[in-house]
């Protein structure tokens, strides 16, 4: 386990740190312990467990209202129900090529194209310190707009164009997840980047 995990996850039950070394290892088996791969993976599935070390560490405080315990409760046994079922997932697609393996192979790419894509749409035209610039270079400077009706206004507004369409197309994704996580009772992953962090896939 990542020592940065390991410190985020100081305090909970043992129970729960074992399990997601489990989940860590059966991951690795699945994409056949590829360190990519595996580093794709692993940062799929750890905000599902991030958002149960929360829950339980809710549960640990002193003074919670009865109401909130039972439905942290609640929320923590179905969690622990739909763990087990992605387990059994997993564990098909360590073992064979069927439709297991394609479903985590394809999520494993499409977290990895996500990445790609917020890197292009969202970080490619931010600006980035420069020790070796002056602090007044023009390349700390806006980018000006351009003039309503000429060439460059209709390529930014074609690329706006596809930045919306592939934000659809993926919420539209996102949907049909959800739809398979409830009718079968698992957890697909989450994708998830920290916030102005610039991530760089493998």
């Amino acid at each position: 386990m990542p020592t940065s995990t390991v410190r985020r996850y100081t305090g909970l039950p043992s129970e729960f740190r074992s399990l997601y070394r489990l989940f860590l290892r059966t991951n690795s088996a699945v994409v056949l312990h590829h360190s990519p791969s595996k580093t794709q993976v692993r940062r799929l599935w750890r905000p599902v467990f991030n958002s149960a070390a929360s829950i339980i560490q809710r549960l640990q405080r002193k003074g919670i209202h009865s109401s909130e315990r039972k439905y942290l409760v609640q929320w923590l046994y179905t969690w622990h129900k739909r763990v087990d079922h992605t387990l059994s997932l997993l564990a098909t697609a360590a073992v064979s090529r069927g439709l297991a393996h394609k479903i985590t192979r394809n999520l494993k790419w499409l977290r990895q194209n996500h990445v790609l894509w917020v890197e292009k749409s969202y970080y490619a035209h931010r600006h980035y310190w420069k020790p070796q610039l002056p602090q007044g270079s023009e390349k700390y400077l806006p980018y000006p707009l351009p003039k309503p009706g000429s060439k460059p206004d209709q390529i930014l507004r074609n690329n706006r164009k596809m930045r919306l369409f592939d934000e659809q197309c993926s919420n539209a994704i996102g949907e049909v997840v959800k739809m398979a996580e409830g009718r079968h009772g698992i957890i697909l992953g989450r994708l998830h980047l920290k916030r102005w962090k610039h991530e760089r896939s493998p």
